[in-house]
This record gives structure tokens, sequence and C-alpha cells, in this order.
């Protein structure tokens, strides 16, 4: 991924993420950039239950938030461990995690922990939003509606247009249909499959 940016934009991602953002909100963009994770479905349930407790510590059990626990499990870890560590504290502490990350942060680094754990716990639902936003009111926003869709293609395209339809009872190739023309109609239509 950095190095497609740098050769799109020839700057380096790490750069512009230190010239636009700030605070909390630039050192989760700058840790999850530049932190290698692993991605496989494997989680340790050790390490999910410890995350959870960390995360309890750092935020409802203390007054204030303890940003650092928070920026370190959600950047380290794996969309699946934190998927089980979501799971982990609703159990263990009655509340949804996503609850208490806008309880205890705000602004741009709380989008960005609540981007991180909405990926984590149903990456079909939050695409399908990310897509329904890209089409939604006047023009459509293709650098956002390419992305998504080239990008997904291959790993769950298909549980997106379940996504999709289920919460907008609408085929994801209809609104694609209906917001574009052309060969780019035709070009995403492809990669999208037909309802």
């Amino acid at each position: 991924m950095k190095q497609t940016y740098y050769a799109k934009f020839g700057t380096y991602l790490e750069h512009d993420i230190s010239q636009q953002a700030s605070g909390d909100h630039q050192k989760i963009l700058l840790a999850y950039v530049g932190i290698p994770r692993y991605e496989g479905p494997e989680v340790d349930p050790t390490i999910v239950t410890h995350d959870a407790k960390d995360l309890y510590k750092a935020g409802e059990k203390k007054l204030g938030t303890d940003e650092k626990t928070f920026i370190r499990i959600f950047t380290e870890r794996s969309w699946a461990h934190m998927a089980a560590v979501a799971s982990a504290y609703r159990h263990m502490y009655d509340r949804s995690l996503q609850k208490v990350v806008k309880n205890e942060t705000s602004g741009n680094f709380e989008v960005a922990l609540l981007t991180i754990l909405r990926c984590a716990e149903n990456p079909a639902k939050y695409f399908a939003k990310v897509l329904r936003k890209s089409m939604k009111g006047l023009g459509t926003d293709d650098k956002t509606l390419v992305r998504v869709v080239v990008t997904r293609t291959e790993i769950d395209m298909q549980y997106i247009k379940a996504e999709y339809y289920k919460k907008y009872k609408k085929p994801l190739a209809d609104a694609i249909h209906s917001e574009t023309s052309g060969g780019y109609r035709t070009f995403l239509l492809s990669l999208v499959g037909s309802h």
C-alpha cells in the first residue's frame, strides 16, 4: 500500500499523515500503516481475553482514557482478532466495544477506532454502507465506488451484495446501474455481477 501511495502521489504516506492529521488520530494512523500485522483467521483466545481486559482498564475502569492502549491493540491485531476482542468484551463487561469507543474517545480518533471495529466485526456490512454513501445524494463518489468494488470483488463481494440488499432493499447492481453509465457502468457491473 505504501509503495502504491508513493508511486501515485510522489510522497510518502507517513509524511502526508504527519502533515494532515494530529494528536491521537495521527498516532493511530501512523501506527496502523507502520506495523505489519498477521491477517489470518487464527485467533489466540488467551490474548483476546487479555486485550479485552486491557481495553477495559484503559477505558471504562479509569478516569480518563489510556489512548496508547487503544492504539496498540487496534493497530497490532488482525481483524479476526479484533472481532473476537469485541465479542469477548461484550461477554465480559456486558457492553459493546463500539459504545465504549464512543464514550471514551472523540473526533477523528473515534472515527478511526470505530472504522477498524466495524471492518473487523462485519466487513460486508461496513463496505455496503461505504458503497451506499458513495452513491447517495448529488453526484457519485467515483473514487470510493471504484476502490471498494475493485478491492473487494475477489474477497467478499457476494456478502457485501447480500448486506446491501438486506439494509437498503435494493440490489447493489441496480444501485450501480442507476448511478453510473457507459463503459464505467459495464466495468463495475462486470465486477459486481448480477443480482
